[in-house]
């Protein structure tokens, strides 16, 4: 099998079991990124409690704006610069970079994506839910998952 992704997931529930769990059954039922085999590894599972917590939570974050900003960057090469060029767009490589743009800025989960936000369904971390973490640390997990599949075919039906 090939790792086709990585994804460090924030979760919110009662205990550790209880948001494993969760993270587990979107994966089952997420139609957005369809994998063979999700694992988590349970070495790098996060506490709210945990020093790392904060730390991990805001490097994901950064990765996911260095995603987008690179997806950004790729749609201007292709000569998009202006929303008036929308109905114009070409169908094919720029309107798939931009798509995958929409989800980011939607909160689709992704093969591109480092960071999702269970919680808020969102590549984010909304001041709420950050305020939230804070004052109920106990209650807020990370969890890294990886995302397999058998064959290349799969792997390139997922990047489109």
């Amino acid at each position: 099998m090939k790792r086709l992704a990585r994804h460090v997931i924030l979760t919110a529930g009662k205990t550790q079991e209880h948001c494993k769990t969760q993270v587990l059954h979107f994966f089952e039922r997420t139609s957005l990124v369809s994998y063979d085999q999700v694992v988590i590894d349970e070495d790098l599972i996060i506490s709210g409690f945990d020093n790392e917590f904060w730390k991990t939570l805001e490097q994901a974050l950064m990765q996911n704006q260095e995603v987008l900003r690179t997806l950004v960057k790729e749609l201007g090469e292709t000569g998009f610069d202006k929303r008036a060029q929308l109905p114009q767009l070409e169908q094919g490589y720029p309107s798939k970079v931009l798509h995958i743009i929409a989800h980011f800025l939607d909160g689709f989960i992704g093969i591109d994506t480092i960071f999702y936000n269970l919680i808020d369904d969102s590549h984010w971390l909304p001041g709420n839910t950050s305020d939230k973490i804070k004052s109920v640390p106990e209650r807020y997990w990370l969890f890294s998952v990886e995302g397999y599949s058998m064959t290349p075919r799969e792997e390139v039906l997922l990047h489109m």
